[in-house]
């Protein structure tokens, strides 16, 4: 196992973290910043000053991209997230977590970040961004197998 990113807006959202290295990047306005480095997560725990889920989002990401990571889990997602090594892949699950691995973090690096992109539009963004340039955009619900290659159905809706 390689380097985990777990993106969290709450001290509260940690649960139980996945097997290897882990690094937890709190991002928020500085509201929880000190309990969340107080506690011991046993990982590695970081601080990005957000405002807004966009801003959140990449204040992970590019941690995530400093560090070097196998993948990131945001915003909740804990299961089914794409492994290192496969073709560039976006998770998305019905609770509004976001996950990909790092084949996707070198495409998202590349893309230019539109204001609207920083506060609630960060999902619409992303699959926006796939679909343009063909990048599969995977369902990561509880019942979700990581092998089915099943589009998010927004996409249709979103291309149409």
């Amino acid at each position: 196992m390689g380097i985990t990113v777990i993106g969290i807006t709450h001290p509260g959202q940690v649960g139980a973290l996945p097997d290897g290295t882990n690094v937890l990047v709190l991002a928020d306005d500085g509201t929880y910043a000190e309990e969340f480095l107080e506690a011991d997560f046993r990982a590695h725990q970081l601080v990005v000053r957000a405002h807004g889920r966009g801003s959140a989002f990449f204040g992970v990401a590019d941690t995530a991209r400093e560090w070097g990571a196998d993948r990131v889990l945001f915003g909740g997602f804990r299961r089914g997230a794409p492994e290192a090594g496969e073709d560039p892949v976006l998770a998305l699950d019905p609770a509004g977590g976001i996950a990909f691995n790092s084949s996707f973090a070198g495409h998202l690096a590349e893309w230019v970040r539109p204001a609207n992109a920083y506060g609630d539009g960060i999902v619409t963004w992303l699959v926006q961004n796939c679909v343009r340039t063909g990048i599969r955009v995977a369902r990561g619900d509880v019942g979700w197998n990581p092998l089915r290659t099943d589009d998010v159905p927004s996409l249709r809706k979103l291309t149409a």
